[in-house]
Order: structure tokens, then sequence, then C-alpha cells
């Protein structure tokens, strides 16, 4: 089954200080349009891919992994600024490292879904685990006897009931 992912991009109201920067420098032999460019430029590169399994930052220099297993907790800054525009920053804590999310909107829910969907993940690698511990046993010499009956069925040399009632004996 395919993952379930979502992609997220930071709000260019994040940064509005940048912005603001950018048009009072206008007119200063156009470095305003410069800094707003490259600010632009920049965030357009920055995307944040979701699955069920991972976290992915990718940017025009680095892309950067954290496996939801592996999240702690997850801390939200917010300025005042970002708190009248419903914006914040998401600081992803693992064992390792930690990962920031600037400029996700409603930064609250997103944390929320994202603690959901790592205990999600955590459980079901505790179960996968289980199961693969619980192999089931297999006597020695038990396939070898069982291909052996196979072949006489084959050859005809035990009828279709026959061979039902003593395949049963190795099933369980």
């Amino acid at each position: 089954m395919p993952d379930k992912s979502f992609t997220i991009y930071p709000e260019k109201t994040h940064f509005f200080w940048w912005f603001l920067a950018g048009i009072l420098l206008i007119p200063l032999f156009g470095l305003g349009i410069y800094l707003i460019y490259k600010k632009n430029s920049e965030l357009g590169s920055i995307s944040y891919r979701i699955t069920d399994q991972q976290i992915t930052y990718n940017d025009q220099k680095i892309t950067d992994t954290v496996d939801l297993a592996d999240i702690q907790s997850i801390d939200i800054e917010q300025r005042w600024i970002d708190k009248k525009f419903g914006i914040g920053t998401l600081i992803i804590r693992t064992k390792s490292r930690p990962l920031r999310m600037h400029g996700i909107k409603d930064p609250e829910n997103l944390s929320g879904m994202i603690l959901a969907a790592s205990e999600a993940e955590r459980m079901r690698l505790s179960e996968l685990s289980k199961v693969k511990q619980q192999k089931p046993e297999v006597s020695p010499g038990t396939i070898d006897k069982l291909d052996y009956l196979t072949g006489l069925w084959q050859q005809g040399l035990i009828s279709n009931e026959d061979f039902i009632k003593e395949r049963k004996h190795f099933e369980n």
C-alpha cells in the first residue's frame, strides 16, 4: 500500500519582517528588490513532505529526513506577529537532532497530528516486531515428508482423500 503523504510549504507571512525590510530598502539602490527576490526564491524551494513513516525537509541545498517513530516531542515557537497570522515554527525533537519547520499554518493542529502519527508508527513497528518473533515452528524433516507425500499424490500412488487426510497431520 502506498504511503499517504502531503506536502507543506512555509507561509510567506512568517517572513513578514524580511519583506518589510525589502520594501523599505527599495530606494537604496534597489537593494530591497534584491532582498525580496532572494527571500522569495529561497521560500519557493523549501518544502516539508509528511508521510506515514517520516518527515522530509527539502531545500535547494539539503534534504533531511526524520522518522516518525523517532520523534520524542514537538515544541511550537510563535512571535507576536506569527500569532496574528496564525502561523509558527515547529521544532520536532528526536534523540539525535531537532528539525525546524518554519512558517507552518495552524501549528498546534499539525503538531497534534504529527504526534498522533508518531505514536501510531511506534505501535505499528512494535506489532511488526511481535509478528516477526512469532514464526511458526516446523519440526525437522516435516517439509521433506510433506514433499514426499505430495510426490506420491502427484504420481497417482495415493488417492486425493488419503493425501488430504495425511496432509492434515503436517499442518498442525
